[in-house]
């Protein structure tokens, strides 16, 4: 990796990447709440913890946010860099930690792609990116299945359309297809990196498989393919959040390092 992307800055570039979903409530402080809409499970998340207040008090502000928005429960992310930690406070009222997540990045070298991700076990597997509203509809059938979360009405597809096929677009979409099947999708958006001379992130998210054809090299194809469109894109990392119980291992094969981890904790409110 360029010595300029060293571990400091790789966990800043982290730090400032949280999802939120195109139609949620943002209340964004020295912390950032998010409201869920409803097709995404309407939970209520708490990230960008950067805050100078007591540990209390940002937990105190956030639960009578999530309570104002009628939610029984509130969504943490924790991770090394978010200030203050409120992991003991957390754990100390009794909050269940849910996900882990890896901090993982790679330099975007076109030289050392081809050598380091793994070529698909399956060649039946035939990667599209996104560029119509047809394929579109395959990812959403993906991340429905994958997700547990409802499938675009014609309103959200309209919308997700033009965010995506816009000429200025900064997402990208991919789809991987088994016998015509569509059967793993995933995303990719383009930011500024943490300094200026970095140049461009690749943000990877969003990658799943249909529960029926996982194992067969779905994941390692739609990865594959989101590389090579973010070095034709310009970016000099690329960056991701894997699962430690499943996509964290296929990444580091990958040629991904790990940097840090991320915890998702549920508090009962």
């Amino acid at each position: 990796m360029d010595a300029t992307w060293d571990p400091p800055t790789v966990l800043q570039a982290a730090a400032e990447w949280s999802w939120v979903p195109p139609d949620a409530q943002c209340v964004v402080t020295d912390v950032t709440l998010t409201r869920w809409p409803a097709w995404a499970q309407g939970r209520v998340v708490l990230t960008g913890i950067a805050s100078t207040r007591a540990p209390e008090d940002v937990l105190r502000g956030a639960v009578e946010q999530a309570r104002a928005w009628g939610s029984d429960t509130l969504g943490v992310w924790v991770s090394a860099s978010s200030t203050p930690d409120l992991t003991d406070l957390l754990l100390a009222r009794g909050a269940r930690l849910e996900d882990t997540v890896d901090v993982l990045a790679r330099d975007l070298d076109p030289a050392h792609l081809e050598h380091d991700v793994p070529p698909r076990p399956d060649r039946r597997l035939e990667v599209r990116r996104v560029t119509a509203v047809d394929g579109l509809r395959d990812a959403d059938r993906v991340d429905t299945a994958v997700w547990d979360q409802q499938p675009m009405d014609d309103e959200r597809l309209a919308v997700a359309a033009r965010t995506l096929l816009a000429d200025d677009s900064r997402e990208l979409r991919v789809v991987a297809y088994q016998d015509g099947e569509p059967v793993a999708s995933a995303g990719v958006t383009l930011a500024a990196a943490p300094r200026p001379e970095l140049g461009v992130v690749a943000r990877l998210w969003g990658a799943g498989t249909v529960p029926h054809r996982r194992g067969r090299g779905a994941y390692r194809a739609v990865l594959e393919e989101r590389l090579r469109l973010s070095v034709a894109a310009g970016a000099s990392l690329a960056l991701v959040k894997g699962r430690v119980s499943t996509s964290a291992r296929i990444l580091r094969k990958a040629g991904f390092a790990r940097y840090g981890e991320e915890h998702y904790y549920r508090l009962a409110l």
